[in-house]
């Protein structure tokens, strides 16, 4: 099956006692392709520091385009 990678997204899990839950999530789109784990996790450890938050978790979305196949049975 041929698959093409779209879009890349990440998800950070910031953790504080000034969140009602305990944490917030936040969504940043546009991840580079070429991304690495190390990368992702370096920015996520920046913007808890710039917040005053503890980096809970690194999610990292993939979006694929999924090449349709048809059925020449039908």
């Amino acid at each position: 099956m041929n698959m093409e990678l779209i879009e890349q997204l990440v998800q950070y899990t910031f953790n504080n006692e000034k969140y009602t839950d305990g944490f917030k999530k936040r969504i940043l789109k546009n991840v580079r392709k070429d991304a690495t784990a190390e990368g992702i996790s370096k920015v996520g450890d920046a913007i808890s520091g710039l917040q005053g938050d503890k980096l809970g978790a690194a999610v990292l979305i993939q979006k694929h385009g999924v090449a349709l196949v048809s059925d020449s049975a039908n």
